[in-house]
């Protein structure tokens, strides 16, 4: 019950909503490009995935040069239905 608790508090913030929204649309995104499209600063972007990362949402990969955060694409069970629902944006 903890996890599903850390999940919906994650996602009952509507500045991480807007960077699943984003992360859903696009696929593999970088924190600079995430700050340019919603306006905020790289620090708060940077803790909101975080956030989202702990929850297991999105995740991180580094290459040589830069950070992208994406979509989880395998997520425990409780974050599946969730996921699935915005990937189903990511098409229209």
């Amino acid at each position: 019950m903890k996890e599903l608790t850390k999940l919906f508090k994650a996602l009952a913030n509507e500045r991480r909503l807007k960077i699943l929204y984003l992360l859903a649309k696009r696929g593999k995104v970088t924190v600079s490009s995430i700050s340019r499209n919603l306006g905020l600063s790289i620090r708060s972007i940077s803790k909101h995935l975080l956030k989202l990362e702990d929850v297991g949402l999105v995740v991180r990969k580094q290459t040589s040069k830069w950070v992208y955060y994406s979509l989880n694409d395998n997520p425990k069970e409780d974050v599946k239905y969730l996921l699935k629902v915005l990937r189903k944006k990511r098409r229209r």
